[in-house]
């Protein structure tokens, strides 16, 4: 399948991190699809456990770090969690509150940070690795960017306060923000992060001071071909919206999905320019295999730069992950069938049934995995 895929079939055999016995990703083939984390059919939270023996709430985003551990944003148990490669789950960040999750630990947020383990999360998004080594977290429903340390797990904030708006053309520490949902750096260590209810993107140059580079606080469609801190996007809002929005930085350009919207737009850091990429704003799936500005998509979210250099992301309402060719503008499918479900292990990607994905991740071997959030699992495609 090579290219349908948009890889190289390189898959050595046999090789799976914190493999056991049983393990349906043990020896999977090229192409096909395993439950690599969560435990099928259950959702919720008994503790830390095999990856596969884990019940999983949601899971949004996955991170692969030098040390050979996997970190993950488990939405709905309020946790930050890691996998070790002998398969083992550990939390790291939050604990399981049966009443409501909090804003950090009780009794206040010392000014030098907290441990994780006294730390209370409200639903995190995104993960990604910072300049530093140190793991960034963006805290949805907290309003903030953390910062982890690796090794420990204790946590201190970058930015951000109570839900608001504020700070733009100052110091990021004075900064507010109305659910932050991802974030990504440029190649020069900037950091942009996708302001939901403030329908803003805003920068944190390497400075630390914070401004908005694209989006005018409405929430809509307009403004391609010209500045985009005079556009419109739409992400969702409300009282208890779902996440909404993604962004990735890709050779001096923004892909951002305007979830609400149902597009991908891209922005020129260049010229500060924003431009239709794929979607046509109508809500629909496909068709695969032509221009992706000519098709619908339904609710697109993460998104990640593949090793082969396509965009992938997250067609979330679709129940598929898809792929654009950014030599030639070209959409695939590459998970999912489209009919939002649950089936059987160790089929083709493509025949793999997923329901409400939210985020995509590569490992440093190549393999895909999707956070396949309401079936509560993460799905791993062999390369």
């Amino acid at each position: 399948m090579g290219r349908a895929l948009g890889w190289t079939i390189l898959l050595s055999l046999g090789m799976c991190m914190g493999c056991e016995p049983g393990d349906p990703c043990e020896g999977l083939e090229s192409g096909h699809a395993c439950t690599w984390a969560g435990i099928r059919e259950e959702e919720g939270f008994n503790g830390d456990h095999h990856r596969q023996a884990t019940r999983l709430n949601q899971v949004q985003d996955l991170l692969f770090l030098p040390d050979g551990t996997a970190w993950f944003s488990d939405f709905n148990n309020y946790l930050v969690r890691r996998i070790h490669p002998d398969g083992q789950v550990e939390s790291m960040v939050g604990w399981t509150d049966p009443v409501f999750p909090g804003d950090g630990p009780l009794g206040g947020i010392p000014p030098g940070g907290a441990p994780g383990s006294e730390w209370q999360l409200n639903h995190p998004t995104n993960l990604l690795l910072g300049r530093d080594g140190n793991v960034l977290l963006v805290a949805w429903h907290n309003h903030k960017v953390l910062t982890i340390d690796p090794d420990d797990g204790f946590v201190r904030v970058v930015c951000g306060g109570g839900a608001g708006f504020a700070g733009d053309n100052g110091p990021a520490t004075s900064a507010l923000f109305k659910q932050l949902v991802d974030a990504t750096f440029d190649d020069a260590g900037n950091l942009y992060i996708v302001d939901q209810q403030n329908q803003r993107i805003r920068r944190i140059d390497v400075a630390g001071e914070i401004t908005t580079i694209a989006g005018n606080g409405t929430q809509g469609d307009a403004g391609d071909g010209g500045p985009a801190t005079e556009a419109e996007f739409s992400w969702a809002v409300g009282s208890n919206p779902n996440p909404s929005g993604g962004i990735v930085f890709h050779e001096g350009r923004l892909y951002v999905s305007d979830t609400e919207n149902n597009r991908i737009r891209v922005i020129d850091l260049a010229t500060g320019v924003v431009e239709p990429f794929a979607g046509t704003g109508e809500a629909g799936d496909g068709p695969d295999g032509g221009p992706a500005i000519s098709a619908r998509l339904n609710a697109p979210r993460d998104l990640e730069i593949g090793p082969d250099g396509d965009l992938y992301f997250a067609d979330t309402n679709n129940g598929r992950v898809r792929a654009v060719d950014l030599a030639t503008g070209e959409l695939r499918t590459v998970v999912g069938t489209g009919e939002l479900g649950l089936n059987e292990e160790g089929l083709l990607a493509t025949e793999t049934m997923l329901r409400r994905p939210f985020g995509v991740a590569f490992d440093p071997e190549g393999n895909l995995y999707v956070m396949d959030s309401l079936n509560s699992r993460i799905v791993m495609v062999a390369r």
